[in-house]
């Protein structure tokens, strides 16, 4: 088996580790007001280390990015109230807690497409480092299946929804590696940096207007419902 070959099954098992976060959301079978508004502040927590952690340093460190890093920040954060139009437009029977769910999938599922290039790459260098690689991906994918999940059963939506929005994160990540299977390169580290700029400023902003707002309503006692429509009205 060639390393490309190797490094793609251990992408595509990292990847799978985000169903490992479902697991343990669906696990849980009561969900009152207060579980679920501890569960979105947890989720928006992951959400909001993730983007200053991961997704904003490799833009920033580089001065020649910085600036581009910054735009592409503030472009995700309108981006949230401007996806939100555009699918109560193809979909206007989506409700508002549904379209905060699918936001925080397709955020994440960005996300990943150029994370799943690296245990290939990492395979090219050695066997060892790939497998370290993977299994470090894979650690921190499963508080991202959480996040897509908590998001989805918090919001109304069922276990089974919840799984479907969680394997397409995934996807995303498998995505990346079949880019750098195809072609023999992924995303150049300018555009990676740009992309990932980008998904912070969707995922900081989500959980801004949304997560936070209805976790902390929720957790301070008021009902689903009226913390949901808060949260929408917040978004104009």
């Amino acid at each position: 088996m060639t390393p490309e070959a190797t490094g793609f099954l251990l992408s595509a098992a990292a990847a799978s580790a985000a169903l490992l976060g479902w697991v343990a959301v669906a696990a849980k079978r009561t969900w009152t007001d207060r579980n679920v508004g501890f569960a979105l502040l947890l989720s928006a927590a992951a959400m909001l280390t993730l983007s200053v952690v991961e997704l904003l340093p490799p833009g920033l460190r580089d001065p020649s990015l910085r600036q581009a890093t910054i735009l592409l920040l503030a472009a995700g954060l309108l981006a949230v109230p401007v996806l939100r139009w555009v699918l109560g437009q193809l979909l206007p029977s989506l409700g508002t807690a549904q379209s905060t769910a699918l936001l925080v999938m397709i955020a994440i599922a960005l996300h990943n497409v150029p994370e799943g290039a690296v245990p290939i790459a990492a395979t090219m260098i050695s066997l060892q480092t790939g497998l370290i690689t993977a299994v470090a991906i894979g650690l921190h994918n499963i508080p991202e299946g959480m996040a897509v999940s908590t998001a989805v059963i918090a919001m109304g939506g069922t276990r089974r929804r919840a799984l479907a929005y969680t394997g397409v994160s995934v996807v995303g990540e498998i995505v990346g590696a079949v880019i750098i299977l195809a072609v023999g390169s992924t995303l150049s580290p300018t555009g990676a940096a740009m992309l990932l700029a980008f998904v912070a400023g969707i995922m900081v902003s989500l959980c801004v207007t949304q997560l936070i707002p209805a976790g902390l309503g929720l957790v301070t006692g008021a009902s689903t419902e009226r913390v949901v429509l808060a949260a929408a009205q917040s978004q104009g």
